[in-house]
């Protein structure tokens, strides 16, 4: 943990989920702190971490998570530092939920979602990148160049299991990763009439 206290204010805030604050690193451009203000979620959090640093020795591609920088202090307290996405033109890269929601300018087409999904399920069984939960408002739609565009996970990223077999074995990884996208995704309210009117299928 570094000794330099970073200082954090409201005008740095990006969002705020269940479990943590996100704020703007104020020293960099390109990423974030996350603050855990629900101290009942730690386990999550410490879940999550413990997997990224786990892929990372693995040398598993980080082009669809974001990737921990490690602790920081703020003052706020204490800290975690992560990518933060930004399309090519610099803008932070919007949720996919906000896509869903007609709230983006502009906002992908139905197939377009369907198209995104399908290619984000895909890479996590071939690199085993497990998931607890990929909800749209956990996914960011990232433009890597004005017609190119990819959707990026940046929370609900490890095993939720007590038992970690799936982190040794494929077959146990890929059944968590189909069985939290099938909650979170094929079954997410939001999603249905854009899988009804795409004719969706895994």
């Amino acid at each position: 943990m570094k000794n330099k206290i970073l200082r954090l204010d409201e005008t740095l805030l990006i969002g705020k989920g269940g479990v943590r604050e996100v704020y703007q690193h104020p020293d960099d451009p390109l990423k974030c702190i996350k603050i855990t203000f629900n101290q009942k979620k730690q386990r999550s959090v410490k879940r999550e971490i413990n997997s990224l640093r786990l892929y990372h020795l693995r040398k598993k591609p980080f082009e669809r998570i974001t990737r921990f920088h490690g602790y920081c202090l703020t003052t706020k307290g204490k800290g975690m530092v992560f990518d933060l996405i930004r399309d090519f033109d610099g803008k932070k890269s919007v949720m996919l939920s906000d896509h869903v929601a007609g709230k983006a300018e502009p906002c992908l087409q139905p197939a377009e979602i369907v198209y995104l999904l399908s290619d984000l399920f895909e890479h996590l069984l071939q690199h085993n990148i497990i998931i607890s939960d990929p909800a749209p408002h956990n996914l960011l739609v990232h433009y890597t160049s004005e017609n190119k565009k990819k959707l990026v996970l940046i929370d609900g990223i490890g095993n939720p299991q007590f038992i970690k077999l799936a982190d040794f074995s494929t077959h146990y990884a890929h059944k968590i990763i189909k069985d939290k996208w099938r909650y979170y995704i094929e079954e997410n309210a939001s999603l249905k009439h854009i899988f009804a009117i795409t004719g969706y299928k895994r």
